[in-house]
């Protein structure tokens, strides 16, 4: 059977119960054209759709050409789907590592503020306990030169 030929089936309750290999004109025939993937083996599984009448399988009510397209249509949506969930991946990825980056500068800003305010506090406090709170100069600083370097002392 070639692919455009035309066979002839009996149908029963919707089912291919009997085929011929050619076009019958005999009663209760219907002519379609042949499927390569129709046979007697299988034809059980087939029926004929009234609207085009073209062989098709029962459970799906297409032909093998719209069953593969439908699934090649469903696993483009899959990867579609799988395509999006990575963009939206990314994107959560990338707003919350700039949340993260936003609040590791604010925490900076606020340690800063923070140790800024301690100082100050500090030199109030160290004022108030009559504490000058000014750095000094040591008073008295020894040198001493030898051969292996110099040690300098400051107190």
């Amino acid at each position: 059977m070639s692919e455009n030929s035309k066979i002839s089936v009996k149908t029963e309750n919707g089912i291919i119960t009997k085929f011929l290999n050619y076009e019958s004109n005999e009663k209760g025939w219907q002519v379609v054209d042949d499927d390569p993937e129709f046979n007697y083996s299988n034809k059980f599984d087939w029926t004929v759709r009234e609207s085009d009448n073209k062989l098709v399988h029962v459970k799906t009510g297409m032909t093998p050409d719209e069953e593969t397209k439908a699934s090649l249509v469903e696993l483009t949506k899959d990867q579609l789907k799988d395509s999006l969930t990575k963009g939206q991946l990314q994107t959560a990825l990338i707003t919350l590592t700039k949340e993260y980056i936003e609040d590791k500068a604010n925490s900076n800003l606020v340690t800063n503020e923070l140790t800024r305010q301690i100082a100050d506090l500090t030199i109030k406090l160290d004022k108030v306990m009559g504490i000058d709170p000014t750095p000094q100069s040591p008073t008295d600083v020894k040198s001493v030169a030898t051969n292996d370097g110099a040690v300098i002392t400051a107190q």
